[in-house]
C-alpha cells in the first residue's frame, strides 16, 4: 500500500512582499525625482539659450547701427539723435507694463540698406540711413491684445528717404518723419519678443569749466518718468539737450552708449500676463523667470 506525503511549496510571506514594495516604490520616487531635476535642468538651460539667443539678436542689431552712427557737431541745428519715453499706452497692460523703455532714432551707415543690395539696380544711393528701435507690448501679426508680447522693433529707413531728415531739428515729431506708430510698429520690422526692459544710457565725455579745465565723463541713463535719470535726450549739431536740463554736457560728445536689456522666459511670459496677482508676488516672478544683458558699444566721433 502506497501513502502519499503532502509535498511543502516555498512561497513569499505577506512581510517579504511589504517589503519589496517598500523598496519598489523607495526606488520609483528616487527615478521619478531625479528625472524631474533633469527635466528641469533641461528647461532651464533651454530658457537660458533662448534668451542669449533673443538678447544677442537684439543688442549685436543695436550694436552694429551705433557703431556706425553718423552725426555733425558744426553748430547746425539739426538733430542727429533722439532718445525718449515709449508712450505709456504701448507698455502694456495696467501695473503691469515694460519695466523701462527707450524710443531710439539716430542716423547710421546701415550695411543692410536697400536690403542689402548695395551696389546693384535696388541700390537708389547714398550711404547715411536712418533707423528707430522701438519697445512696445503689442501682437506684431494680427493685433489682437490677447496675443501680444513684449516686441522690440527696427525701423530702417533707407538713404534715399532718410536725406530728406538731415536738415530737420526734430526727428520724433518734425511732419516729414517716417518714425511713426503706423510705420514703426508693423511686421516686417520686428526684430525679437519677450524684451521686458530696455535702459540706454549714453557715456558723455565734456571738459569742466573750473581752471584748469578737467574732461569728464558723465552717464546720462534714460528712465520712465518717476524713476530718476533722464526721460529725453537729443543730439543736434550744436548742443545735447536733456529733460532735465544738464548744463555741464550741454558741450560734450558722446563716446559710447551702454544697451541693457531683460529677457523673459515664455514661463516668464505666461505670468506677465497674469491677472489678479500680488504686484510684490509678481514682481518677484518676472525677475526669477528673466535674464538680463548689458553691452557697451563705443561710437565714432563727430
Amino acid at each position: 500500500m502506497k501513502i502519499k506525503r503532502l509535498q511543502r511549496y516555498s512561497g513569499f510571506t505577506l512581510i517579504e512582499l511589504l517589503v519589496s514594495m517598500t523598496i519598489t516604490v523607495v526606488l520609483l520616487g528616487v527615478l521619478v525625482y531625479l528625472t524631474a531635476i533633469s527635466m528641469d535642468t533641461y528647461r532651464d538651460s533651454r530658457n537660458e539659450v533662448r534668451a542669449s539667443r533673443q538678447a544677442k539678436e537684439a543688442i549685436e542689431a543695436i550694436a552694429k547701427d551705433l557703431e556706425s552712427m553718423v552725426s555733425r557737431r558744426d553748430g547746425n541745428a539739426y538733430e542727429w539723435l533722439y532718445c525718449g519715453e515709449e508712450p505709456s499706452n504701448l507698455r502694456g497692460p495696467a501695473n503691469k507694463e515694460i519695466a523701462n523703455t527707450s524710443q531710439l532714432i539716430f542716423f547710421t551707415g546701415a550695411t543692410d540698406r536697400y536690403n542689402g543690395q548695395i551696389g546693384t539696380a535696388d541700390d537708389k544711393g547714398g550711404d547715411v540711413s536712418a533707423v528707430g528701435y522701438r519697445l512696445v507690448y503689442k501682437d506684431q501679426i494680427s493685433g489682437n491684445s490677447d496675443y501680444a508680447v513684449f516686441s522690440l522693433y527696427r525701423h530702417l529707413v533707407n538713404p534715399d528717404e532718410a536725406f530728406d531728415l538731415l536738415a530737420i531739428d526734430d526727428l520724433k515729431t518734425a511732419p516729414s518723419t517716417p518714425f511713426t506708430d503706423a510705420k514703426d510698429l508693423v511686421s516686417s520690422n520686428f526684430l525679437v519678443e519677450n524684451i521686458y526692459e530696455m535702459t540706454i544710457t549714453f557715456l558723455v565725455e565734456y571738459t569742466t569749466s573750473a581752471t584748469p579745465p578737467v574732461t569728464k565723463i558723465e552717464r546720462v541713463s534714460l528712465m520712465q518718468s518717476g524713476s530718476g535719470g533722464y526721460t529725453e535726450f537729443r543730439l543736434k549739431g550744436n548742443a545735447l539737450e536733456t529733460i532735465p536740463a544738464n548744463a555741464n554736457i550741454a558741450n560734450g560728445s558722446i563716446v559710447g552708449v551702454e544697451v541693457s536689456i531683460s529677457v523673459l522666459t515664455d514661463r516668464g511670459m505666461t505670468i506677465a500676463k497674469k491677472s489678479g496677482m500680488p504686484a510684490a508676488q509678481w514682481e518677484k516672478e518676472i525677475k526669477k523667470h528673466s535674464y538680463h544683458y548689458t553691452k557697451t558699444i563705443m561710437t565714432p566721433r563727430p
